[in-house]
């Protein structure tokens, strides 16, 4: 029988197996402060709005967020900062398993859940899209 991956909150624990996934996704270190954020999400925001993908006790997939919108005169939501999911699990439907989780665990506290992506970036804009994500209310201005 094919083993299942499973969907479960985050905790302190993981931080060192999200670091070596992010790692093997992205091919370089990340900024020194990075494994800090990470904690941050888990101490700050309770119930936390972080989750791991699992695949026989090996974790194949992170997603990381938090609670805001006030900032942006809109109602408090939860925002999806950073997500991930090891090369060798893609297209298997993790990344849609941990964006669900996501999503269930902001309907459950009242909230609509968001993301920001570049515009030009097809493939996300898709996938998110694939999810029910749609073009929200806000834009962004740099100088």
């Amino acid at each position: 029988m094919k083993e299942e991956v499973t969907i479960r909150k985050m905790t302190a624990a993981d931080v060192a197996g999200i670091m070596n996934l992010d790692r093997r996704i992205s091919g370089k270190e990340r900024a020194p402060s990075w494994p800090q954020k990470v904690t941050r999400y888990l101490e700050m925001y309770y119930p936390p709005l972080c989750f791991v993908a699992e695949l026989s006790g090996k974790i194949i997939g992170f997603i990381l967020g938090d609670v805001r919108g006030w900032e942006y005169a809109q109602p408090a939501g939860g925002w999806i900062d950073i997500m991930g999911v090891d090369p060798d699990y893609r297209r298997q439907g993790v990344g849609r398993k941990l964006v669900l989780a996501f999503v269930d665990e902001c309907h459950s506290r009242g909230m609509r859940t968001h993301i920001i992506l570049r515009d030009d970036d097809e493939r996300l804009r898709r996938f998110f899209a694939s999810v029910d994500f749609k073009r929200g209310e806000l834009t962004e201005y740099e100088r």
